[in-house]
């Protein structure tokens, strides 16, 4: 009996050890193949980088936000009559008064060439962008006097806008 016995155990002791090698040769099979699609994966997220941006590159897209913004506090005004007289300045602030306006100036002058067709478009920049806007939106206001009928309040775009 006890011969059966130990002959029992070494049989359920080997079937453990078999059943546990296989278990080990399991979860190694399943790491390696776990572990090369990861690698696998992680390769081809570094494979597809991004370029490197060039310093010109960064000082190009830098000077262009700039422009926009100092753009951004301009106006075109049409339409104002020319006198060699009268200033660009002068003529935009007479302008404006008829609406109650007092735009504060940077500086503004004509564009162009001289016509005696048509007065020349003036370019009057402003201390900030908020008053270009306020300045913009008295256009509609400048139509119902007779005297500035004829101006139109433009923001400062490039020729692409």
């Amino acid at each position: 009996v006890i011969s059966l016995q130990k002959d029992e155990l070494q049989n359920q002791r080997r079937q453990f050890c078999e059943s546990q090698s296989e278990t080990v040769n399991n979860i190694q099979t399943t790491l390696k193949s776990e572990l090369k699609s990861y690698s696998d994966a992680v390769a081809s997220t570094f494979s597809t980088r991004a370029p490197i941006v060039s310093a010109q590159d960064i000082a190009a897209v830098v000077e262009n936000v700039v422009k926009t913004e100092d753009r951004g506090k301009n106006i075109i005004l049409f339409g104002v009559d020319e006198d060699d007289n009268v200033e660009a300045e002068k003529a935009v602030v007479d302008v404006f008064s008829n609406v109650g306006e007092k735009p504060h100036i940077s500086y503004c002058e004509r564009l162009g060439r001289k016509s005696t067709d048509r007065p020349r478009p003036i370019k009057v920049c402003l201390t900030n962008g908020n008053a270009a806007v306020r300045l913009r939106n008295c256009g509609k206001r400048l139509r119902d006097i007779p005297s500035t009928r004829r101006v139109f309040v433009a923001p400062d775009l490039t020729h692409e806008e």
